[in-house]
């Protein structure tokens, strides 16, 4: 029995060893250093207005000229482990110099005159800033039996159109440039920017995916105050077409969304009558649907990209019934092997406008809560009630450096609405978006702008923006001073 023992000991011994020497060497277990990441990132930027000139009755004699200062300094953590990520991420923001007489108490008489005008009107001082969890959010991702599927619960970023990004490089910036964040977006333009607190269900296949939303955005963009949430609410479904095997690189998407806006003290603005808008505190609930297309082929020497974009909405308008449309046709041509890969782009964005402000039903298209300056690189202008034919240029005359140059025919869908602009709601107090009156015109503005992006390392990027605007009839009526400038130069580091 004994010498059964020993042989059975030994045996299993040898079996053992030579398991273990048969197997392939395992990878050591990550350590906390490995699944736990720093992250930081600064941006300064120093922006210079000249905005359209009121007359000296409306504001101040040069109150439409200023220069301010802007840093937006984000540090973070990121816990990757097998089955959940965590993110945590603050932000700080400071804002020096801005103007204290660009702000007109009144908006039928001038309104804010630019950028600096909106971060004064909502805080009140020349110099303001303040600390506050820009994200904070955990990720469950991929369990047993469940792949491909992801919940996040918390404080994130979200942007409509953006819930895939193709591998192929020109569609994937005509989907960021042109598609993504139209009617939800971090407003990153903006030194506060704004997060949505909520949640997230995406189902990601390699072919398609499906994504879920339901939040409430905090408040921000030209409000230093952003830990708060505001009393909106956001909610969607979308489902994205990624690629068809054999086929040309293609991306398409339908998506719903549901906007719901029920503050008290946040009147609406639209063509209606000051007394009639301020008396009407029902809630704002929007319906949209809509869907959009985008393709790169090759034809010739080079690429051919075209762009469309879609979407309806319904709902009520406080006391009124609402019923918008917005649409947009894109393509271009790219000479990826000539110097400086040029591409030539060429776009028509059209949005509907109110007819009757005297009527029962709001017929502006409501962008909902977006990264407006995505789609007007010079912020006067967004695209409710707005028609755009655009050209644009885009060059890369070394591997670091990148220069884009548009061209905009600016003008009003319907004359007997407003001149909107703004990126929606970002505060308890100010609707988020402005309107001054056409004075029965359509044509806005022609717009031309220069956009320098160079890589100075893996970790600066620095910018600058400038842009005039050959303001029109609209313009006219509301300002001595037809033409603005606009410009602004930024550096930033990411670690």
């Amino acid at each position: 029995m004994r010498w059964f023992v020993r042989c059975a000991v030994t045996a299993s011994v040898v079996a053992a060893c030579t398991t273990w020497a048969a197997e392939p060497k395992q990878p050591a277990e990550k350590g906390w250093q490995d699944r736990l990441t720093f992250t930081l990132s600064d941006r300064v930027r120093g922006e210079f207005v000249d905005w359209f000139q009121p007359a000296l009755s409306k504001a101040p004699a040069g109150a439409h000229r200023y220069d301010f200062l802007a840093n937006q300094l984000r540090p973070g953590l990121r816990l990757e482990l097998p089955h959940l990520l965590v993110v945590v991420e603050g932000q700080d923001t400071r804002l020096v110099n801005l103007p204290d007489d660009a702000s007109a108490p009144n908006p039928s008489k001038a309104g804010n005159l630019g950028p600096g005008a909106l971060y004064y009107a909502n805080t009140r001082s020349r110099d303001q800033g303040e600390s506050f969890l820009k994200q904070g959010y955990a990720t469950v991702k991929d369990l047993p039996g469940l792949a491909g599927i992801s919940l996040t619960a918390g404080r994130f970023d979200y942007s409509d159109g953006l819930e895939t990004i193709p591998a192929d490089a020109a569609l994937a910036w005509v989907k960021r440039a042109r598609v993504g964040e139209r009617l939800i977006g971090p407003f990153g333009f903006t030194h506060v920017t704004r997060s949505l607190d909520g949640v997230k269900l995406v189902y990601d296949q390699p072919s398609f995916n499906l994504t879920a939303l339901g939040s409430r955005p905090t408040a921000g963009g030209f409000e230093v105050s952003a830990n708060r949430e505001l009393g909106i609410y956001v909610a969607g479904l979308a489902a994205t077409l990624k690629q068809i095997e054999g086929m040309t690189p293609l991306d398409a998407r339908l998506f719903y969304l549901y906007y719901r806006d029920n503050r008290d003290h946040a009147a609406k603005v639209d063509n209606r009558a000051k007394a009639v808008r301020e008396a009407d505190r029902k809630d704002i609930e929007v319906h949209t649907l809509g869907s959009h297309a985008v393709t790169v082929v090759e034809v010739g020497p080079g690429k051919a990209d075209g762009l469309l974009w879609g979407a309806l909405q319904a709902g009520d308008w406080g006391q009124l019934d609402h019923f918008a449309w917005a649409y947009a046709v894109e393509g271009g041509y790219q000479f990826p092997k000539v110097p400086a890969s040029p591409w030539v782009r060429l776009g028509y964005n059209r949005s509907s406008g109110d007819d009757d402000g005297t009527d029962q039903i709001h017929h502006t298209f409501m962008q909902l809560i977006p990264t407006a300056r995505a789609y007007a690189q010079f912020p006067f202008y967004n695209l409710m009630n707005s028609e755009d034919l655009f050209a644009q240029l885009i060059v890369k005359p070394t591997s670091t450096i990148t220069i884009r140059s548009d061209y905009h025919w600016l003008r009003a869908t319907n004359s007997a609405d407003l001149w909107y602009s703004g990126g929606g709601a970002t505060s308890p107090t100010f609707f988020g978006y402005a309107g001054l009156p056409t004075g029965g015109n359509r044509e806005l503005a022609h717009l031309l702008d220069l956009g320098i992006t160079v890589a100075v390392t893996k970790q600066v990027t620095a910018y600058g923006y400038c842009a005039h605007a050959f303001g029109q009839g609209i313009a006219r009526s509301t300002y001595e001073g037809a033409s603005a400038n606009y410009g602004y130069v930024e550096l930033t580091y990411r670690y």
